[in-house]
């Protein structure tokens, strides 16, 4: 009895899709669903690095003017993040008095700061990235530095190019560590 029951169910269901299959107008557009919940915004590409502390400045001299210059490796930068994306560098410049730059500071190079030190000077940091690597240069309009102190942390993040888009407002580093979820 099983047998004949099993049999009769898969005839009438095979039957069933042959004969109630057939070509015809298509219905009307049915109402739109609920919208969904928003999702968690990922950091999809983006890089960035620890905090680091430079170890060694090389002191190089341009038109009489002394520089120090540091290297990082940075694998990230990439020829086409160079090209269509954006390597943004960030510094707390912890060697120097709080009344030049506040401790809990953090600013995107490049950075100029102005102060008096038995005369005006103004010390310039620069981040320069190549493939693979980040320079950080530090200035000072008076070569009055024969060292840097060795107290001063950067940092970089890399954002790669995307589909082209409009100019928005610069962002601050607070900003940016929220959009892309970034640890500060």
């Amino acid at each position: 009895m099983k047998l004949h029951a099993s049999v009769f169910i898969i005839a009438f269901i095979t039957a069933g899709v042959f004969v109630s299959c057939k070509k015809g107008d298509v219905g009307p557009q049915g109402p739109q669903g609920p919208q969904g919940e928003q999702g968690v915004p990922g950091t999809p590409n983006v890089i960035y690095s620890e905090w680091f502390t430079p170890s060694a400045w090389k002191k190089d001299t341009v038109f009489g003017v002394w520089g120090f210059n540091y290297s990082k490796p940075a694998p990230g930068i990439t020829q086409q993040v160079l090209d269509s994306g954006s390597v943004l560098t960030f510094g707390k410049l912890l060697g120097y008095t709080s009344s030049v730059w506040p401790t809990t500071q953090v600013s995107q190079l490049p950075i100029l700061l102005t102060y008096y030190q038995g005369s005006i000077m103004t010390d310039t940091w620069s981040a320069y990235a190549t493939v693979g690597n980040l320079r950080i240069k530090f200035v000072n309009d008076k070569n009055d530095y024969t060292a840097i102190a060795t107290t001063h942390r950067f940092r970089y993040i890399i954002i790669p190019g995307g589909r082209p888009g409009g100019r928005s407002r610069p962002l601050s580093y607070e900003e940016i560590c929220k959009k892309y979820q970034i640890p500060e």
